[in-house]
């Protein structure tokens, strides 16, 4: 896939998502209709933010597998992405999914919800760093000691 191809197809659809979430999100319409506790702006908002984060992380996905031609320099870098993105992605979803949730949750609720959380970015943080160990070091060492053989 190329570099072209993969920002058309992943860039464009997350930004439109982000886009049409934080624009219907502030129309009085929305904003001034609820389902119980819970806002149409802030239904809106979550479907559309959520569709980015999916779209970015899928997109992520997408150029882990195949990276574009014109992006050489990734490849030793490939098996961070995936982790990468779904660190980004759960530190996002936090704050997503509490326009949908917020009005539902009560103390203990938010704090197992904190929790939950806490527990995913560190079991993330630990599978990036295994990631860099395990994949991705042993190829940057490789690529250096490939350049330093075509220098001398």
């Amino acid at each position: 896939m190329g570099a072209r191809r993969w920002m058309m197809e992943y860039g464009v659809a997350l930004v439109l998502a982000f886009l049409f979430a934080m624009i219907l999100g502030q129309v009085s319409l929305f904003r001034e209709n609820s389902l119980g506790k819970l806002r149409a702006s802030d239904l809106v908002q979550f479907v559309g933010y959520s569709g980015s984060v999916v779209i970015g992380w899928l997109g992520a996905r997408a150029l882990a597998r195949n990276p574009p031609v014109e992006w050489k320099w990734m490849v030793p870098f490939q098996g961070l992405v995936v982790p990468c993105a779904t660190l980004l992605a759960i530190t996002i979803a936090y704050g997503v999914l509490l326009f949908a949730l917020d009005p539902f949750l009560g103390k203990v609720g938010k704090a197992i919800y904190n929790w939950v959380f806490i527990v995913a970015i560190v079991a993330d943080s630990v599978w990036l760093i295994l990631s860099w160990v395990w994949k991705c070091a042993p190829l940057v060492a490789a690529m250096e000691s490939r350049k330093l053989r075509k220098v001398a």
